[in-house]
């Protein structure tokens, strides 16, 4: 099992609800695969993605590309461009990095960071990308 800050929950648009467990194992390959597979495999359905554990939640909304922390909703948006053309789709970004320190020899501390975001594309074709980061 993972010793993790935040698990997962994407939400999507024909109702279903991915969620990952603290054993991170993929519902459709869960011998060779992380439970963010699945939701990988549907990207362009993902109308929600928060991640949570018991006191926090922070979520990103596909449809609009507002966040929200313990459900106070706010925007962000890319300093080069402020305002972006309408009608285009948003699309989740999301990584968890992995930092360990290791001192001779032995790890002393293992840290996880999460981003999570956006990339949307207007009608023209233009990309923007908008990613928060939980430390």
């Amino acid at each position: 099992m993972l010793d993790l800050r935040y698990l997962f929950e994407a939400h999507m648009s024909d109702g279903t609800v991915i969620r990952q467990t603290p054993e991170d194992r993929s519902m459709a390959e869960p011998l060779t695969r992380s439970a963010y597979y699945d939701v990988a495999q549907r990207i362009d359905d993902v109308d929600v993605f928060g991640l949570y554990n018991d006191s926090k939640t922070i979520a990103v909304d596909l449809k609009d590309g507002h966040f929200e922390i313990n459900g106070i909703p706010f925007s962000a948006q890319p300093t080069a461009a402020p305002t972006m053309i309408e009608g285009g789709k948003f699309k989740l970004l999301y990584f968890r990095d992995h930092q360990h320190e290791v001192q001779g020899g032995v790890e002393v501390s293992h840290e996880h960071q999460y981003r999570l975001g956006w990339e949307y594309t207007d009608p023209d074709g233009k990309v923007y990308t908008q990613t928060i980061v939980i430390i």
